[in-house]
């Protein structure tokens, strides 16, 4: 007969996806505030990305009579995905390594 401590795979397994689903909760949620101090560093006084439109003050829109950095805008644009990619991979690969490897949590019975 199996003893509570070592039966626990399919229980730790739920509680990692919990943890998995808050972590992208949390994400999720924090992308407006990204976005506004994302959109600061697109406007014409700093780094003038083309196609940014302020929607509060026109003059800090994009201006084309300024120099612009492309590459720093392009990093910009894909700083959002980048962290939602990032932590759907670990999570992903958490939840698989902990089903795999048993969690890397021996239990000696007794």
């Amino acid at each position: 007969m199996r003893s509570i401590t070592e039966d626990n795979h399919g229980q730790m397994m739920l509680v990692n996806l919990l943890f998995l689903f808050m972590t992208i909760s949390i994400v999720i949620a924090m992308i407006p505030a990204l976005k506004v101090i994302l959109n600061i560093a697109k406007q014409s006084d700093n780094l003038n990305c083309a196609g940014y439109n302020s929607t509060t003050d026109a003059s800090l829109s994009y201006n084309s009579s300024l120099d612009t950095e492309t590459t720093a805008c392009l990093a910009i644009n894909l700083y959002l995905p980048y962290i939602l990619l990032i932590v759907l991979i670990w999570g992903v690969t958490k939840l698989l390594y902990d089903r795999s490897a048993g969690g890397g949590q021996q239990y000696t019975g007794y």
